[in-house]
């Protein structure tokens, strides 16, 4: 019968060129970390090896753009999917005799990554992205709602950066997944109103933990403003601090400062420039209580979910992870580092 008190081994799972490589590759494996981004920035997966034969600059030399598959957290448990990679960069140390291989979730060498200049009229943020993924051959998930575009320019930018500079407007967060098969999206309101999936006090965290909260960059109000030279009107819309999507509040002094920010961007009517005028106060408002925490490995702990702080005094509460980095060391086990912000306060605090 097992011990009530065994350690949980960790384990990994790597595959190359759809080949499962990791009893292959384990004995020079150093550490492999896994950074699931929420938005902005492809998720990848950095491989440090040992390399003491020279094996890596010869036989075992890696093929730039192979598909690499990692799987990560616990033996006897069902592994997490981090979904496939394309190998972007091998970079060789020679005093140290390591090799560190780099691969990126966004496939290095698909056409998403193109440079092109296109302009989309009256039509919708869920037109524009449909159109997107199937020029990428991608599959479209998330909901989104009906937002009305008359006009909109993708001015030399890839794909991606375009749809990213796009949903963030509009108050969604977006990214391309499992080497270019997925396009997700999220309405960023929605992330806040999760459960939280895990409950941490001081005491689960593992040395290093930080907790920011600020007034500056927090507005007291956003407003949205375009002027049309053709009709000659103005269209602009305000919205204030008490409409922020988070209550990230410390409840101690003031909650926002009294700037109020002014943005210059096409708009075509009223509820649009107020749409954009909320998505950016939400923006900087789910800035103003964020940090870093570092815990025991835990697959589940993924980008986009929610998890709670209690004994934080002040900084307790609801917060969301916006980047979550796991990693896997020879000798220093699994741990998982979160990027979180905070989205509402612990209840006896709003």
């Amino acid at each position: 019968m097992e011990a009530l008190n065994t350690v949980p081994e960790p384990k990994f799972e790597l595959s190359y060129n759809g080949k499962n490589i990791t009893a292959d590759i384990s004995p020079y494996v150093a550490s492999v970390t896994y950074i699931d981004h929420l938005e902005g920035e492809a998720d990848s997966i950095d491989i440090d090896l040992e390399d003491s034969d020279g094996r890596w600059l010869d036989a075992w030399y890696p093929e730039k753009g192979a598909s690499l598959a990692y799987k990560f957290g616990y033996a006897h448990q069902k592994l997490a999917s981090a979904g496939s990679f394309d190998l972007d960069e091998l970079e060789i140390t020679g005093t140290t005799s390591a090799v560190r291989i780099k691969a990126l979730s966004a496939g290095v060498q698909k056409a998403v990554r193109t440079r092109r200049g296109k302009a989309y009229e009256k039509t919708t943020l869920a037109a524009i992205a449909q159109r997107i993924a199937k020029r990428n051959k991608m599959k479209l998930s998330g909901k989104i709602d009906r937002i009305q575009i008359d006009r909109v320019t993708q001015y030399q930018e890839s794909d991606l950066a375009f749809l990213h500079r796009l949903a963030g407007q509009y108050g969604y967060a977006f990214k391309v997944t499992d080497n270019n098969k997925k396009m997700v999206f999220w309405k960023s309101t929605d992330l806040l109103g999760q459960k939280p999936i895990r409950t941490y006090t001081p005491n689960d965290l593992l040395p290093g933990w930080r907790i920011r909260d600020k007034v500056s960059d927090v507005p007291n109000a956003v407003v949205m403003k375009h002027h049309n030279r053709r009709t000659r009107k103005t269209v602009s819309a305000k919205v204030t601090a008490e409409r922020a999507a988070s209550a990230g509040t410390s409840g101690t002094g003031a909650t926002s400062s009294a700037d109020t920010v002014k943005i210059n961007r096409r708009v075509t009517s009223k509820a649009n420039a107020e749409v954009q005028a909320q998505a950016e106060l939400d923006r900087r408002h789910l800035d103003r209580t964020s940090g870093e925490i570092i815990v025991t490995g835990d697959q589940a702990l993924a980008a986009g979910v929610n998890i709670e702080l209690k004994g934080f005094g002040k900084l307790s509460g609801i917060y969301t992870i916006h980047r979550a980095t796991h990693t896997h060391r020879r000798h220093g086990g699994y741990t998982s580092m979160m990027e979180i912000k905070r989205s509402a306060p612990a209840a006896n605090q709003k």
